[in-house]
């Protein structure tokens, strides 16, 4: 049985950013990390990207079959798209560590989902939008080939498939565990600054 408590640590704040593909997450961690910047003196910061530990298709990362199409793809709207276990791993060497950053920030699709991370957050935070504006922003950023396949047509077919069924199952009833939940079309240079001084709180 997983302790929940393993991993705490007061040292290094950890921060916690859950919200829907295209929602904002990657925009307000940014601009948290700009006002973070800007107190005098100002904390170190490590930012950690949940996608950066995506099987993306290897095993033993999790597939589905196109209803329209018959294609096996990868599943990157599921709890086991990423290597969750080496990510926890990972997260905790760096901050016990002698060069532990004051804060830490995790941002991805599962934050607030998977319990071994959820459960070590000093802060939560979820990011909504309705899904018709993240489905337009998930269109226009992937059609410009920063994700791979920039064919409108699979683009839009992958998140009825995929993604709007993974945000359903998993992402939307995450965000009860959140402290805070902030609009992804909000103005950050606004809100960003109380979010930050929330976090400089948790360091006294």
């Amino acid at each position: 049985m997983t302790d929940l408590n393993v991993g705490k640590s007061k040292s290094s704040v950890l921060v916690a950013i859950a919200g829907g593909s295209a929602s904002g997450k990657t925009t307000l961690t940014a601009a948290l990390q700009q006002s973070l910047a800007a107190h005098d003196p100002a904390p170190s910061v490590l930012v950690i990207g949940m996608d950066k530990y995506f099987y993306r298709g290897a095993a033993p990362g999790p597939t589905i079959v196109s209803p329209s199409t018959g294609e096996v793809l990868p599943d990157n709207n599921h709890p086991d798209s990423a290597d969750n276990a080496r990510l926890i791993i990972d997260l905790d060497a760096s901050r016990s560590g002698p060069d532990a950053p004051d804060i830490t920030v995790v941002e991805g699709l599962m934050a607030l989902h998977v319990p071994d991370l959820w459960s070590r957050a000093d802060l939560r935070i979820f990011v909504e939008l309705e899904a018709d504006l993240r489905a337009l922003r998930r269109l226009i950023r992937d059609m410009s080939g920063v994700r791979g396949n920039s064919d409108p047509h699979f683009i839009s077919r992958y998140y009825r498939e995929c993604a709007r069924v993974g945000h359903e199952r998993y992402v939307e009833p995450s965000r009860a565990r959140a402290d805070l939940i902030v609009r992804g079309d909000s103005d950050f240079t606004r809100t960003a600054p109380m979010i930050a001084a929330v976090i400089q709180d948790l360091r006294k």
